[in-house]
């Protein structure tokens, strides 16, 4: 950071316990190159837990003496967010507190109307956004002419247009490359492509994207290095929605990985169709350096499939558990309670078939009704009843009752546990 900046700005994550946020890397990598705000804005990046205290946060905040405050918003840590915000902008009121992220980009003027304390939110993907923001900041624009923002204008809540999507990724330097992020603990995130091949009616992974862009071969295999090359890594994760998107890519992705695996570096609970994997597969997933993988199904009922725009073949997802199984990999099998159309029956006929692949892991979750998503806007039409707040756990459905729901969860997570502890791998 500058000695004097003209505007100092705090990225502050939340995180899963132990991890560091990708996102605001690519944020601050992309608003560090910006010729607008060379020289004249300083950037500052905390790491934090979720679970830590929004009081502390808000100490290690405010310490920073920021201009803008900005965080990225999931489902899972909104609340602890907002806690936050409101306690900094209750003690400093200058600080402007910019939010972004999946949970509220799809109902940003709802959050701005509905939450005080936040005055701008960036809406879908934030690099360009967040950098022609603070631009507009520094020469005295008008925020809400900047594509993507939702902010406060002295009429009200007011956005402007969507901005279009970044077609060229690479455009977004990489914080890896830059020194901004490096290898994180015991996991860190990669990220080659942005899109999904699927349109899970549950998921926001792909929402509003019309294709998949990828960043460019070059790029991914030069930050796989400047982890691994480190000497400080000991497992990557890929955050794709599918990593055996194409026999192709895998591949390829074997090709780069497999020096790195060699040395000790492995992938772990990466997501993967697993329909879409045989014995060859498995090989070149473990030839990567893969020893476990998550998967659906998610729910066995054709009724629930068809609803939530999946698709299930029976055959060949066993087919995928036993390659993965026999390729030494271990498999984490999905189901999601509270899906709509599955019954108690459905749950446990998922639940049986799962048992009977002995994958080495089965989880249950609770569906979160995600803003944005399609089973968000036909909530009503499906009978679906949720909680209004994050992270939006799904209360009662038109074919199970409350009491039902919380006896599944209950069920499941004892099926689960036991099944894990008895796993013969020891996974």
């Amino acid at each position: 950071m500058s000695a004097t900046p003209d505007l100092k700005v705090a990225l502050v994550a939340l995180n899963a316990p132990g991890h560091q946020s990708l996102a605001l890397g690519y944020v601050r990598a992309y608003a560090e190159q910006a010729p607008r705000l060379a020289g004249r804005v300083g950037f500052m990046t905390l790491d934090l837990d979720s679970d830590m205290d929004p009081w502390w946060v808000a100490y290690r905040i405010l310490r920073l003496e920021p201009d803008v405050l900005g965080m990225s918003v999931k489902c899972w840590n909104a609340q602890h967010i907002y806690q936050v915000c409101s306690i900094v902008k209750r003690t400093s009121p200058g600080i402007h507190i910019v939010l972004g992220g999946p949970e509220v980009s799809p109902m940003a003027e709802q959050i701005l109307e509905t939450h005080p304390y936040v005055d701008t939110i960036v809406r879908g993907e934030g690099e360009e956004t967040f950098a022609e923001l603070l631009g507009a900041m520094l020469h005295g624009g008008r925020l809400w002419y900047v594509d993507g923002v939702t902010t406060r204008r002295d009429d009200g809540v007011v956005s402007a247009p969507a901005r279009p999507l970044i077609a060229d990724l690479d455009s977004i330097p990489s914080p890896y490359a830059s020194g901004l992020l490096g290898a994180h603990g015991d996991l860190t995130y990669i990220e080659t492509y942005r899109g999904c091949p699927r349109s899970c009616a549950y998921c926001y992974e792909g929402k509003g994207y019309d294709r998949i862009r990828y960043f460019s071969q070059e790029r991914v295999a030069a930050e796989i290095e400047a982890i691994a090359g480190s000497g400080r890594a000991r497992s990557l994760s890929f955050i794709d929605p599918v990593f055996n998107l194409t026999r192709e890519r895998l591949e390829w992705l074997g090709d780069v990985l497999e020096p790195w695996a060699r040395q000790g570096v492995r992938l772990h609970t990466i997501e993967v169709d697993i329909e879409r994997i045989g014995t060859e597969e498995a090989a070149l997933l473990r030839r990567a350096g893969v020893v476990s993988v998550e998967t659906g199904p998610q729910t066995v009922s054709a009724t629930t499939l068809e609803r939530c725009n999946r698709r299930f073949d029976r055959e060949r997802f066993s087919a995928g558990v036993e390659a993965c199984k026999q390729a030494g990999i271990a498999v984490e099998c999905d189901l999601i309670v509270g899906l709509p159309g599955d019954t108690a029956d459905d749950l446990a006929a998922g639940l049986d078939y799962l048992l009977s692949l002995d994958p080495g892991k089965v989880q249950l979750s609770s569906l979160n009704v995600l803003p944005g998503t399609p089973l968000w806007e036909r909530a009503e039409e499906y009978g679906i009843v949720c909680n209004p707040e994050p992270p939006h756990e799904v209360m009662c459905t038109a074919t199970m009752g409350f009491t039902e729901l919380r006896r599944a969860e209950a069920f499941g997570a004892t099926v689960a546990a036991h099944y894990g502890a008895r796993s013969p791998s020891g996974r």
